[in-house]
């Protein structure tokens, strides 16, 4: 159980709390968020997951629909849809043939761009943070990401 810390008049946080207060504050803000970046951009938000993703480097098909949680035909209808709209390509993957590689394309990229640059897209309650703070923030998430991924 968290203990009150004094000085500050807040609970010291376990690993367990932070997990869910941030699951929380994304989950309970997801249909909002969605909502704001089709808003932004005439795709389906699974669209844009998957293209987000894409965007950091090409994955195989297999590796999207793993990522996103969703089935492999599912993912097909995804990159499909990416690939008739011109933002991703699809190709072999050159070490093994079977599997194709989902690459993102300058339009693609352009897309992503625009979501990430339009300032109304982040929920109102980051307006509470300053600068320094979205920094730390940022690099503490990306220190998370990449333990994840380890």
């Amino acid at each position: 159980m968290p203990t009150t810390n004094s000085r500050r008049g807040v609970a010291d946080p376990t690993a367990t709390t932070v997990w869910f207060a941030m699951n929380g504050l994304v989950r309970d803000r997801a249909r909002e968020s969605r909502a704001r970046i089709t808003e932004v951009i005439d795709i389906p938000f699974s669209r844009f997951r998957a293209l987000r993703r894409v965007a950091e480097r090409p994955m195989t098909q297999r590796e999207l629909a793993e990522g996103m949680g969703v089935d492999k035909s599912a993912m097909s209808g995804i990159v499909d849809d990416l690939v008739e709209r011109g933002l991703v390509t699809r190709e072999p993957e050159p070490s093994d043939r079977r599997c194709r590689l989902v690459t993102i394309t300058d339009a693609g990229r352009r897309v992503v761009t625009e979501v990430i640059d339009n300032p109304a897209v982040a929920p109102a309650m980051f307006d509470a943070l300053d600068g320094a703070e979205l920094r730390q923030l940022a690099g503490l998430l990306d220190k998370l990401r990449r333990a994840a991924e380890s």
